[in-house]
Order: C-alpha cells, then structure tokens, then sequence
C-alpha cells in the first residue's frame, strides 16, 4: 500500500503547519518530500527508506528531502541574478522574495486553501515559471535603509493581457526579545495603489485575491504580497513600500 501518493500539490499530514505563536504566516513556501528518489549508500541501512528503486537510488521523505529541493532553488537562483540580471550578490531578503513571488498555489482541491495560508505558506516552489514562464519580472535590492515614515516608491506598467499582478516585500528584521510577542520589530507596510486610486494593502487577502481597500495593514510579518488576479492593462500602478 502506498501513500502520499496523490502528487506536489498534496501537503503530507506529517508536514509542520503554522502559525507561529504570534500570528505570523508559516511556512514560507513548500516543497515536494514525499517519495523522492534519493541516493542510497551500498553499506546504509536501508530500514527507514519507503521502497527501493535500485541499487544506487530509494525512495525518501521528509524535510530530508523538501529541504535541499529549496536550498538547491535558491543556491540556481543566486546564479541565475549573477548571469542575467548583473547581481553578484543578491540579499537573502531578495532571494527569498523571489523564491515567494514565483510559488505556485498548490490545488485547493488536496485540502489546501488559497495561498497564503497555514498550511502551504505563499505556494509551492516552482523555478522553471521564474525562468521561462510567460510573467515579467521586476526585481529591486534596495540597499539605503528606511527610517520612521519614509516611503519608497516604485511605477510599474501592467504590459500583458490576462497575466495577474503580483508583488512580494520581503526584509531582514533585526532580532526582537526571545519572548516578544509580536516578534517582529521593524514594521514595514507594503500597499500597492491602482490607477482607479484603490489601495492593495499588504497580505490583506479574500480566496486568495488582494482585497481593495482594506481597513488594515499587516503589523506581524516581514513577508507581505499583493495578488490581483485581474489588473487594468496597459495603466501605471504605484507600488509603496512605507
């Protein structure tokens, strides 16, 4: 009998699950760690493996296995900024954002529901979107550092009937107290204002779609995206970061 075998856009129940004690979204994203072809030593003890395939490779799960799938993205994404983009050394804050921006929503049909959520964070890892998909990319390593009430602003052109808008903030906090609560220390608030003046304030989501408007900001994590599914073409979009 073989289980979690219904494919990627099925989270295994024995996978971690958030939200962190605070509120904040976890995880981050997801990858595949069920029945993964792994290398097998010829004098290991194959008693924790899930089935054999040869004598060189066995099927393995696990963050053992989900682990290195990202370590491995994001180490091709790194060179991937070096060769085409001219970034020797891309943040971890830009590297995670990209990582989050290009996840795919897992099929709500397997349980999940529609990123972002508890269970599968922003989506699964989906690299070959990123490299030669149809979506254009727009990367910003902001290197100046903001202080209280300042503002960064970016316009970007929605060029391209049919393909969503979608726009990930990510940061490297400094460390709070170990037992504060919230835990994040410096609040950076992401809004996305549309050329019909509505505002997409960050990870303010209805069904997995940015809500217009809203009455709030997120004050939790250092993560924050606005999905519009559907955006006016051909018009300018401000894109704040406060």
């Amino acid at each position: 009998l073989f289980i979690y075998d219904d494919g990627p856009d099925a989270m295994a129940d024995f996978s971690s699950r958030g939200p962190c004690e605070d509120g904040r979204i976890k995880p981050d994203l997801v990858a595949p760690g069920t029945w993964i072809a792994s290398l097998r030593s010829p004098v290991g003890n194959d008693e924790n493996s899930w089935a054999p395939i040869s004598d060189k490779y066995l099927y393995m799960g696990g963050t053992s296995q989900a682990g290195p799938h990202v370590s491995g993205a994001a180490a091709l994404l790194v060179q991937w900024f070096r060769q085409t983009h001219s970034m020797p050394k891309p943040s971890p804050a830009l590297v995670k954002a990209t990582l989050i921006n290009s996840a795919t929503d897992m099929i709500d049909d397997y349980g999940t529901d529609p990123a972002p959520n508890m269970d599968e964070g922003w989506g699964r890892l989906n690299m070959t979107d990123l490299f030669t998909g149809p979506r254009q990319y727009e990367f910003f390593d902001q290197t100046a550092l903001l202080t209280n009430a300042q503002v960064f602003e970016r316009r970007v052109i929605v060029a391209t009937a049919g393909e969503p808008l979608k726009v990930t903030l990510a940061y490297t906090d400094v460390p709070g107290l170990p037992a504060a609560i919230p835990a994040l220390v410096n609040d950076l608030d992401l809004q996305v204002i549309g050329p019909d003046g509505c505002v997409y304030r960050g990870n303010q989501f209805d069904a997995g779609e940015s809500v217009p408007n809203a009455g709030s900001s997120d004050t939790l994590n250092n993560v924050e995206g606005v999905f519009i599914s559907a955006p006016p073409f051909g018009l300018a979009w401000t894109r704040p970061r406060i």
